[in-house]
């Protein structure tokens, strides 16, 4: 049983900025298929091939994407829109039926894994996604479930792959889910097995293509891994669309196939009802059963044809296909790996440029650091040589001033000893004019005493200095003194 938990607060954005309306599923369906008024579900497509069709198996690959994991790349013209909007559910009588739905997928499919196998299956009406958070249950019939060699996941022709539909029964009971459901971009996405655990199974890399839109309705181009697909928004409101051409729903061809099926419940149980209902006897029973038992196998018949002719040419299209996808491979292997080394050159020319870079800018600092030292050495000797100079200029006028000093205070101090002893000669000088006759012919003043005698030969004494000199005038030594006019 397949547990579903997974919350979609907003629908699907829009992926392009087209808009339709399930009238454009509609029309560009129209040339491919058929249009059922199917009670259950409205109008239902089912896509004019034969009874080997099995959407997410014929007739396309699974492509890894960089944005949503897998998707189902199909190589229909319509494949566009029944693989990635609405659901897939298989009708005993018609067969495959799509019903239109309006949020896009990359795949609505669920997986399982086990028993080195990979298996999907195409997820039906009954799997909803809840506006809030909610939990679902829905469980695939086993018809529904295609499984591959876990080798062949990415393989171009994965269909040829594709285990028979008799063995599904004991595979899915030796698998387990996938449940790995949620929301990538506001894009519902299914998961499926991790990149890393396919690459280690199928042992080659699997490349991770990029998803663009494409701008109309057509084929899914996958070229240069790129998926090119359309991918309109579509609106909720649908009630007023219709097809051009509506197939009326045939109820009872649909039960009388189904009761007229070998074995089974259902059939017996649905045969009695009829009969028991209409009241048939069984002759009639027996023609409505022979006319319905030859239709089946002209039907069947025309189905195998079909599905020949169909298998023929869609051999021949995948061997194309993979003739293409081989050279398309070597060729984007050449692609990738002179990229690689162009990309390794660039970085090594990068790492080469950063390294010489830097080197240049280390160099250049360190240039810049010895010219700031050396001009912050001459600077510090200059201030140093200034301060020296300014120092030694103020000690000389330290030194200057002092000797000035110096030089004054002696100077005061002779200055101070001579007015000091001039008051003392002028003293002495009176003393002597008084005590001596005064010369009456003189007209003025002078050192009279000297006139009035006669020189006496000096005396030879040793040299004084005049400071003895001054202690010899004290003591009266001097003879002639200052004469004053009377």
């Amino acid at each position: 049983m397949l547990l579903l938990f997974g919350g979609a607060r907003n629908r699907a954005a829009a992926q392009v900025s087209v808009q339709v309306s399930y009238q454009t599923f509609y029309n560009e369906l129209e040339p491919y298929g058929n249009w059922i008024d199917y009670p259950e579900y409205g109008y239902v497509w089912r896509p004019d091939l034969g009874a080997g069709f099995r959407p997410y198996s014929t007739n396309g690959h699974w492509v890894f994407t960089n944005d949503y994991g897998w998707m189902w790349v199909s190589n229909y013209d319509w494949g566009w829109a029944p693989f990635h909007y609405g659901r897939w559910f298989y009708d005993e009588y018609y067969g495959w039926l799509w019903m239109p739905g309006y949020e896009w997928s990359p795949a609505w499919v669920c997986w399982r894994t086990g028993g080195n196998y990979y298996g999907w299956a195409p997820l039906g009406p009954q799997f909803s996604i809840s506006v809030n958070l909610s939990f679902g249950r829905y469980n695939p019939p086993s018809n529904y479930w295609c499984f591959v060699d876990r080798r062949y996941i990415a393989s171009p022709r994965i269909y040829d792959y594709c285990v028979g539909v008799q063995r599904n029964t004991t595979i899915i009971n030796n698998t387990t889910i996938i449940n790995n459901y949620h929301r990538e971009r506001n894009v519902f996405v299914t998961g499926g097995p991790g990149r890393r655990e396919a690459e280690r199974y199928s042992r080659s890399p699997i490349r991770s293509a990029s998803v663009r839109d494409a701008g109309r309705p057509g084929r899914t181009g996958f070229r240069n891994n790129e998926v090119a697909v359309y991918r309109p928004r579509v609106n909720r409101d649908n009630n007023r669309y219709a097809p051009g051409r509506v197939e009326r729903f045939n109820r009872d061809q649909r039960n009388n196939l189904a009761d007229n099926r070998p074995g089974g419940e259902n059939g017996n149980r649905r045969f009695n009802n009829n009969m028991e209902r209409r009241g048939d006897n069984g002759r009639g029973f027996q023609d409505r059963r022979q006319q319905q038992e030859r239709m089946m196998r002209e039907r069947n018949n025309d189905a195998n044809n079909r599905r020949q002719f169909n298998d023929r040419r869609q051999q021949q299209e995948q061997m194309m296909r993979g003739r293409n996808n081989e050279a398309d491979n070597r060729r984007q292997f050449e692609e990738r790996r002179q990229q690689q080394e162009r990309v390794m050159r660039e970085r090594n020319n990068e790492a080469n440029n950063r390294r010489q870079f830097n080197d240049r800018r280390q160099q250049q600092e360190r240039m810049m650091r010895e010219r700031n030292n050396e001009a912050n050495n001459r600077r510090q000797f200059e201030e140093r040589r200034q301060q020296q100079e300014r120092m030694m200029r103020e000690r000389n006028n330290e030194a200057n001033n002092r000797r000035q000093f110096e030089v004054r205070r002696q100077q005061q101090e002779r200055v101070m000893r001579e007015r000091q002893q001039r008051p003392q000669f002028e003293r002495r000088g009176g003393q002597d004019q008084e005590s001596q006759p005064r010369d009456i012919g003189a007209g003025r003043g002078g050192f009279g005493g000297f006139r009035g005698r006669q020189p006496q030969q000096p005396q030879p004494q040793a040299q004084q200095s005049p400071q003895q000199g001054g202690d010899r005038g004290e003591k009266g030594q001097g003879r002639g003194g200052w004469r004053r006019n009377g």
